[in-house]
């Protein structure tokens, strides 16, 4: 839903020069991303040429999750077409929750600063369930929350993380090719995938459509 990679990439070698250290590429983060916000930044730390000691790499990392959320946590976009596509199907009646690796407070920063909070009825972020995906729990607690059953929800997600948790949970899974899955292979196995969130849309209101006919025949 947003793209976070280059704020985040961006906060973290911010954070890595001005302690004397090197900038790390970017592409060399995204698929550490996946597993949330510390680890990114843990493998920046990994990838210095020379070793940081356990002491000075957790503090840096205090300073970074600090930074981040100072500086840059509330410029990260939304991919194209998200808003739109919240916004058509939040007009279907269709209810709307967030599962995610993000701790609440930052994910509601991020809600805030593009104006979409209003269109999500529940929101599960790290912390909350027993387990953070790619387990269930996360996923499994948004259902529990909505009331509805797995046959009935649809989990849009573009990690393996994502992918696993949705299995495990067995949610059918909607596949965003254009996040941070390092291979399309990562995102498998799904019952549709995208490159933009207008081909989501479509695919929705026309499951939604095909349903209300079968009701009626």
């Amino acid at each position: 839903m947003f793209d976070t990679l280059p704020s985040l990439s961006a906060a973290a070698n911010d954070v890595l020069v001005q302690s004397g250290m090197h900038e790390v590429p970017m592409s060399l983060l995204r698929s550490a991303l996946n597993e949330g916000l510390r680890p990114m930044f843990r493998q920046a730390i990994a990838l210095q040429s020379a070793p940081v000691d356990a002491v000075a790499a957790t503090q840096l990392e205090i300073e970074y999750m600090a930074y981040y959320g100072r500086r840059w946590l509330s410029t990260a976009p939304l991919f194209a077409g998200v808003s739109d596509a919240l916004a058509t199907l939040k007009a279907q009646g269709l209810s709307l929750g967030i599962c995610t690796n993000r701790d609440r407070a930052s994910t509601n920063v991020l809600l805030t600063s593009v104006s979409i909070a209003r269109y999500f009825d529940t929101i599960v972020g790290i912390g909350d369930a027993p387990m953070p995906k790619p387990a269930a729990d996360p996923l499994l607690m948004v259902l529990e929350r909505m009331g509805i059953s797995a046959a009935e929800a649809l989990f849009v997600g573009d990690s393996y993380m994502d992918a696993s948790c949705s299995r495990l949970s067995q949610v059918p899974f909607a596949a965003h090719l254009g996040g941070y899955a390092g291979h399309s292979s990562d995102l498998l196995p799904n019952v549709f995938s995208f490159t933009g969130y207008d081909q989501l849309t479509s695919w929705v209101l026309g499951r939604l459509s095909a349903t209300e006919e079968a009701c009626h025949a």
